[in-house]
């Protein structure tokens, strides 16, 4: 999972080093112009299936994520309005936490190159006894909430792929008689097998909320055809 995908001078938060940075939020989302999906965590797959198709990649060691597919360019998307601001569509939380994200050990870091720290307003991370200041504590318990979100859906996946219901979804849309597109190298659930699960697994899928995951997974593949309309539209 590229969970520094937009980093390009991702650096520790060090309350030495950092004492005088201030923050300035930013509805700014230009960063991520060239992607046509970003990784998901199953709680979002709710909001996210209304406007976009929640699918499922494989990374080199043969683990399963889940991620939005935000066009179906090559790179690039089209949820960019004036300025950088997003579209009336779901913005994931991948998107959202920048410029800041947590290590494997809970260190905060930033992207030093972020524009939400080259202005001279903005909030301080600190305050003058070198605590964190109520900006940053909300910041980290959103990447601390994250990080939770982002585990258990690793566990989730996990279970799915111990359960062998990935199956690849390829998709070819012939947009014009030049111009085949191949959708490739992504998983959906198959919702055959998914019936045929033992019924303790379906209980203790319910309890977790992991089988409303999944059916929100599956709803979102309807969205496919909003894609593909607007992707016709702009041939």
């Amino acid at each position: 999972m590229p969970s520094l995908l937009f980093y390009n001078e991702p650096a520790f938060l060090n309350r030495d080093v950092h004492k005088t940075l201030s923050f300035k939020a930013s509805s700014d989302y230009s960063f991520t112009e060239d992607v046509n999906s970003v990784p998901l965590t199953g709680i979002e797959f709710f909001e996210a299936s209304r406007d976009m198709p929640v699918l499922f990649s494989k990374d080199d060691n043969g683990d399963f994520f889940p991620l939005a597919l935000l066009s179906l360019m090559e790179a690039g998307h089209k949820h960019l309005g004036e300025a950088g601001s997003w579209s009336d569509s779901y913005i994931p939380a991948f998107v959202r936490r920048y410029p800041f994200a947590l290590t494997d050990e809970g260190t905060v870091c930033f992207d030093q190159n972020a524009s939400q720290f080259q202005s001279e307003e903005g909030e301080v991370l600190f305050n003058e006894a070198g605590e964190n200041s109520e900006t940053l504590n909300n910041i980290v318990q959103f990447l601390n909430n994250y990080d939770q979100q982002y585990k258990s859906t690793l566990d989730y996946c996990g279970e799915l792929k111990e359960q062998d219901l990935f199956t690849p979804f390829n998709l070819q849309i012939l947009l014009d008689k030049d111009k085949p597109l191949r959708l490739e190298g992504l998983f959906v659930i198959d919702e055959k097998k998914l019936t045929s699960i033992p019924e303790e697994k379906v209980k203790a899928w319910f309890d977790s909320g992991w089988l409303a995951w999944t059916y929100a997974h599956l709803h979102s593949l309807g969205a496919l055809n909003r894609l593909v309309k607007r992707q016709k539209q702009e041939v």
